[in-house]
């Protein structure tokens, strides 16, 4: 029994190092989708966003009105929502849960729908799941901040 101590010494060490190196290149990945989400809105760029949504996303906005992927893109394709320069991220957290993912933190944008003034400053949470080596955004959540 003496002799397998040095080699589960190793694995308990080895371990925490692996999780650690595994999450942080998830939280990498992650912090990419989050800024091509936010660069492709910010430039209408539809292609790009149908190849980040999963099929069957949905949105719900900070006043409470809910989007599905078509109707989203839709809006954008069709110049029905437009975004005024850049979107801006802060204090930004990932959690990695085997092939799903959670980014929450603040944003901040200027966003007009039909004439009216969306975005502003907001709280986010976005979750992903990883599908066929791919991460893909499935629901996206928005609140207003102070």
């Amino acid at each position: 029994m003496m002799r397998f101590w040095p080699a589960l010494v190793s694995v308990a060490l080895v371990l925490p190092v692996l999780a650690s190196q595994e999450r942080s290149s998830v939280e990498q990945e992650i912090h990419a989708m989050e800024t091509r989400w936010n660069e492709a809105r910010a430039r209408a760029d539809v292609a790009t966003l149908d190849r980040i949504l999963m099929d069957d996303w949905t949105v719900t906005h900070a006043n409470g009105t809910t989007d599905t992927k078509a109707r989203y893109l839709d809006d954008l394709r069709s110049g029905a929502r437009t975004f005024s320069g850049g979107i801006t991220e802060s204090d930004v957290t990932i959690r990695a849960y085997g092939d799903t993912a959670v980014a929450a933190g603040s944003s901040l944008s200027s966003v007009t729908l039909n004439g009216q003034r969306q975005g502003g400053k907001l709280h986010f949470t976005r979750v992903y799941v990883k599908r066929n080596g791919e991460w893909k955004m499935i629901v996206s959540h928005a609140t207003q901040r102070p």
